[in-house]
């Protein structure tokens, strides 16, 4: 966020554990990197934490906004596993995937976890192994 200050600048480092796993929070610059040992435990507790603290389930449009928010305040944010990146958002993402899978271009997904945590995740994942079931039925056929 540029203001009379100039704009944001974060600098930290934070570990903690969710459903005993661990998570690490690096912040430097305008960038800010989670890494999760297990991502999807924790996407679903902060879904948890943002349906507690509002009583409703967080859902497209909560995703867009946040990454509005983070893209306004200048603020790129990676989620990881050790091994992959998992998600990209806020500034300088543009993603036409993100547009069709979670209703914002900041939001640039990059593996299954991500879907699964927006309204309509399980529905692609179903249907793009419904897909793949299919196609494999029809190559077998053709041979």
């Amino acid at each position: 966020m540029t203001g009379s200050h100039g704009p944001l600048h974060l600098i930290g480092e934070l570990s903690l554990e969710v459903d005993g796993s661990g998570v690490q929070v690096h912040a430097d610059g305008a960038d800010v990197r989670v890494v999760a040992e297990d991502v999807g435990a924790f996407v679903a507790r902060v879904r948890e934490a943002a349906t507690a603290r509002t009583g409703v389930a967080p859902g497209r449009r909560d995703v867009g906004g946040l990454a509005d928010t983070l893209a306004a305040a200048g603020i790129t944010a990676h989620l990881e596993s050790p091994s992959r990146p998992v998600a990209v958002a806020g500034a300088g993402v543009d993603s036409p995937a993100g547009a069709l899978l979670l209703g914002t271009r900041r939001v640039q997904p990059r593996a299954a976890v991500v879907l699964v945590a927006a309204d309509r995740g399980r529905w692609v994942i179903g249907a793009g192994a419904a897909t793949a079931v299919l196609l494999t039925v029809l190559a077998r056929r053709r041979r």
